[in-house]
């Protein structure tokens, strides 16, 4: 809590304390870690090869492990750094440690000499983004009304997107024109301007069971001790709280959407670049333009989408969302197969594959977001018929912890899916089984997810709250 033994109003309290303030620094936390996860891609072969010397013939096997190790320790780390963030007084503090591991990992990633560095590097910047993304995406939760979240999350999702897109980009340019050093400086100056924002921003808190409905000066008296370690008392463990929560069929479906998609992310980044480069005879420039084709609409739509969450709930994005994505999926495998008209010529074929990058980056933003949004109204139904279940801090970090781990086997699992189906049976045919995979999820999204009762809910908790 904040110190006001001076009884004076913090400078620019009321702006550095708005909902919006702290949702655009959430966003650029996230865009943050995003950025920084994608960096590495154009710059990896050169510290490799130049930096590290490592064998050319060993750089393929070596990039794999990078990337893949990033999303297993991030499964690994998540799983108690939501309970690690409760041990603070405020998220602010948690929110700074991980932007200083992402800083000592990128500074030592891009300063190693050795291959050991390397993994060091990415290792921290793994726990800092892991950590970023569970305690912000928290520090979000407390700070606004549950009836936005889902616009909230759309933007912060528009922001992971552009992070996500922005970073190879620059990484490229600045690697090619300025050189390395420039290039890294430019990751590590993103950092700052975030750590900066993290300082200026006061966080906004809502404890669990108790009346929201204060004012905005509320914030700054401390809460007394005594309360805090009576709820504690009742709090569950953390073995208790994921026993709890797993037991809830509607959250383990939102778990399943939230891999399902991240696996299909994961998946157009190992499969696309090697597919148009044999079927269509296209470099890293083209692959660079159908990427942007890709992320574009995502960026755009992001917030659009959330709106809508925020009017009918998941289930029917969610099942719109898998069940667009499966006849398009299925049209990006097909659109070099000879048998369809559409590929007739090799023009044609081209046509029909970019349009199809370009549905599955218009329909994509349907299902973001289904496991946050999903598991905060679980958390919200346990605080509701039992206030306090999960101590001071409620149930929200360790909630997002979930949902991290769940994306983060999506990032891990998706791409040794994709590249096995593609090598085995066909770039085709592997798009017909992630197309039915889809088809799967759409059915099981529109039998179990939520609707309109859960924004009901919200007011329910909002009304038994104001009480």
């Amino acid at each position: 809590m904040l110190d006001t033994s001076d009884a004076q109003t913090p400078w620019g309290y009321q702006w550095r304390s708005s909902t919006s303030f702290i949702v655009i620094c959430i966003g650029i936390a996230l865009f943050t870690e995003s950025f920084l996860f994608a960096f590495l891609t154009p710059s990896l072969p050169y510290i490799l090869e130049v930096r590290v010397h490592v064998d050319p013939s060993d750089i393929q096997r070596q990039t794999w492990q990078l990337f893949t190790s990033y999303g297993a320790l991030a499964i690994i780390f998540a799983l108690f750094i939501g309970q690690l963030s409760d041990l603070f007084k405020s998220r602010k503090a948690p929110l700074l440690l991980s932007l200083g591991f992402a800083f000592s990992g990128t500074f030592i990633l891009a300063a190693s000499t050795q291959l050991w560095g390397v993994y060091v590097g990415r290792t921290l910047q793994s726990f800092g983004g892991t950590a970023a993304w569970i305690v912000g995406l928290a520090t979000l939760r407390d700070s606004i009304d549950g009836k936005y979240m889902g616009r909230a999350f759309g933007f912060v999702h528009s922001c992971v997107s552009l992070g996500g897109l922005s970073g190879p980009a620059i990484a490229g340019v600045l690697l090619d024109l300025a050189g390395y050093w420039i290039s890294w400086g430019a990751a590590l100056l993103v950092i700052f301007i975030d750590i900066v924002m993290r300082l200026v921003m006061i966080e906004q808190k809502k404890e669990p069971g108790h009346n929201t409905s204060t004012d905005e000066y509320s914030t700054l008296l401390p809460q007394s001790p005594d309360d805090d370690e009576e709820e504690d008392e009742d709090a569950m463990s953390n073995a208790q709280f994921y026993k709890t929560m797993l037991g809830h069929g509607r959250v383990l479906v939102a778990l399943s959407c939230t891999t399902v998609y991240s696996s299909m992310i994961a998946s157009y980044s190992t499969t696309i670049p090697i597919h148009i480069k044999e079927a269509f005879g296209w470099g890293s420039l083209q692959a660079g333009l159908l990427f942007v084709g890709l992320q574009g609409p995502i960026i755009i739509l992001s917030p659009v989408f959330g709106h809508l969450r925020d009017k009918v709930g998941t289930r029917a994005p969610a099942t719109a969302g898998f069940l667009l994505l499966a006849p398009i999926i299925w049209l990006l495998g097909a659109a070099a197969e000879t048998t369809f008209p559409w590929a007739d010529t090799l023009q044609h074929s081209k046509a029909t594959y970019i349009t199809a990058v370009i549905g599955i980056g218009c329909v994509t933003n349907l299902m973001s977001g289904v496991g946050t949004i999903e598991l905060t109204t679980a958390v919200d139904k346990f605080e509701l018929e039992n206030p306090g279940i999960f101590g001071r801090k409620g149930g929200y970090a360790r909630s997002f912890s979930l949902t991290n781990v769940s994306f983060s086997s999506g990032l891990v699992f998706g791409p040794l899916i994709s590249g096995v189906l593609a090598d085995k049976i066909g770039y085709y045919y592997m798009n017909c089984v992630l197309a039915a995979i889809c088809v799967f999820m759409g059915i099981v999204a529109f039998c179990t997810l939520s609707g309109k009762e859960a924004i009901a809910q919200y007011d329910q908790k909002v009304g038994h709250e104001e009480e």
